[in-house]
């Protein structure tokens, strides 16, 4: 026993160390930023064809241009409580992906654009934890519609192993690869950049 809390601690701590190291490189980033990006992104077949209208999270990107932009994005955030036949249940989950995406001019207005995210998904139950680490690769095209809006379709390769807790023990539960599996992502955004006073 003593082993797998130990275990868990160190998985723990290696998070919460990845997490402000993530952050810290994301402000300085940002700080440094001459062009932006704020919007929305959502799941293609999930959004258009058969999901909820409005399945939309917000996305935001920034850069010395527009030819190259890191991003970060949050994931399908929700949290559930019921109580039935005098049993409580309770769930939520969560992620987001940060990366780096790189534009390369085709014509005027249109961009091949490609580069890596990385990210997690958490969810949690009364007795079951999962994080599920997860390496994606995204290609796609951009369009300029004008000088402020945006929009890009991506389709991902992905890489994801996922971490469950039950009965106080973490064992890796599943690892999948796809090439092209997961829904393709169409993102809208719009643009501003810093302005220099002379």
């Amino acid at each position: 026993m003593a082993y797998l809390y130990q275990n868990e601690s160190y998985i723990m701590k290696a998070i919460k160390l990845w997490s402000i190291c993530l952050l810290f490189t994301l402000t300085i980033n940002n700080i440094q930023a001459q062009y932006r990006e704020v919007g929305l992104v959502t799941s293609a077949s999930m959004g258009i064809m058969y999901g909820p209208v409005l399945d939309a999270r917000p996305i935001y990107k920034w850069g010395k241009s527009i030819a190259r932009v890191t991003t970060i994005r949050a994931e399908r955030t929700y949290m559930n409580y019921s109580r039935y036949q005098d049993n409580n249940y309770f769930n939520m989950s969560s992620g987001f992906f940060t990366g780096q995406e790189w534009r390369k001019p085709v014509t005027d207005r249109l961009y091949f654009l490609h580069g890596p995210e990385i990210g997690m998904y958490y969810s949690s139950s009364i007795n079951y934890t999962n994080i599920a680490p997860s390496l994606r690769y995204q290609f796609g095209a951009l369009y300029q519609v004008n000088e402020r809006f945006n929009i890009a379709l991506t389709a991902p390769m992905s890489l994801t192993t996922s971490f469950g807790k039950s009965d106080g023990a973490w064992n890796q539960s599943a690892l999948s690869m796809g090439l092209f599996s997961e829904n393709n992502l169409i993102v809208l955004t719009y643009a501003f950049e810093k302005r220099v006073r002379k």
